[in-house]
């Protein structure tokens, strides 16, 4: 009975961050517009780049309202949400008036040291506190900046964002984490509204002030959920097989700038995504393309969390094979930069 009812809360704030979000999109499009916050497109018009406000503003008041009516940790959920709003209002400035690359890093320090401050972290029981520590502060700064530099394309990241909260939503839920659960939830409801404005042709981009929240937020529920027992090791890998496709892109982006002796942080066509399209797909096959890949690595991950070692190993070994086999294909295409 508990599993209906807290499966039918869950579903309820999906629905009122989707509505939130149809409602707040149109509201920061016109703010953006006003204050002149566009970004260029490839038609004659550009279009505002502050859609991410929006988003975060229906995620934060769908997790707000949901404390209302059900017992969450105060300090816990006080952490995500000021720790996320700062990592918001540093995406949003970045928008305005584009950060230099450290001042963006020191603020998603800061954001970071709150979350930990408050006890969330990792606690990989065979490591000592200042090893899961420091991979905590890795972890948030690899994932949150992975889908920054994933949003090269309308539609991609919100989609692939929904594609991945919904996989860790599906283990919080099994595993009984409401917390986890509610954040991810309003996450996948905010970000279906957000894709009926973005995808292509999209009315409005997300900019920083979207993806560097969306990462910052995937990073710390991945991290808060549990996954497996001790002697089940294999399934702690979940949360990066879970989100390998947006870290297997920033590392081949990585790997192909330091290849050209260019700034890492320089605008390319490296992505993956834009590989495909000068291969020859239009934009919609491409992001469908990421879509069901990231799928398909969603499933894979899921088999690592509720199967033995072994069948898990076997599951590991074919996501690899997969990405060799990947970055074969299409690290070959001329990107031209």
């Amino acid at each position: 009975m508990d599993c209906i009812i807290n499966s039918m809360i869950l579903f309820y704030i999906i629905l009122y961050s989707f509505i939130l979000s149809l409602l707040f999109i149109p509201i920061t499009m016109g703010i953006s517009a006003r204050f002149n916050i566009l970004k260029p497109a490839k038609s004659i018009q550009a279009k505002p780049c502050i859609g991410g406000a929006g988003i975060y503003a229906a995620f934060f008041t769908a997790v707000l309202s949901s404390a209302f009516f059900i017992k969450l940790p105060a300090a816990k959920l006080s952490a995500i949400l000021l720790s996320s709003f700062i990592i918001m209002l540093l995406g949003l400035i970045d928008d305005i008036k584009d950060l230099k690359p450290l001042l963006k890093i020191a603020g998603e320090l800061l954001g970071i040291f709150i979350l930990i401050y408050s006890g969330l972290f990792t606690k990989i029981a065979f490591v000592p506190i200042w090893v899961n520590i420091t991979i905590t502060a890795m972890w948030f700064l690899f994932i949150t900046n992975a889908f920054n530099l994933l949003d090269i394309m309308d539609g991609l990241t919100s989609g692939l964002v929904i594609i991945i909260s919904s996989s860790l939503l599906i283990i919080a839920f099994i595993n009984k984490d409401i917390l986890s659960s509610i954040i991810l939830a309003a996450l996948v409801g905010a970000h279906l509204g957000f894709l009926r404005y973005n995808y292509p042709p999209a009315k409005v981009y997300m900019g920083d002030t979207g993806s560097l929240v969306s990462g910052f937020l995937l990073a710390m529920a991945a991290i808060n959920i549990s996954y497996a027992s001790m002697d089940r090791k294999v399934a702690l890998l979940t949360p990066i097989l879970i989100m390998s496709l947006p870290i297997y892109d920033t590392i081949f982006l990585m790997i192909m700038r330091i290849k050209k002796k260019k700034h890492i942080f320089n605008k390319t066509r490296d992505h993956f995504a834009l590989r495909l399209v000068i291969m020859g797909c239009s934009v919609k096959k491409s992001i469908w393309i990421m879509y069901l890949f990231s799928i398909f690595l969603a499933f894979l991950a899921m088999i690592v969390v509720f199967s033995k070692n072994f069948t898990g190993l076997i599951a590991i070994v074919i996501i690899v094979l997969v990405f060799v086999l990947m970055a074969k294909r299409v690290g070959m295409v001329d990107t031209e930069d």
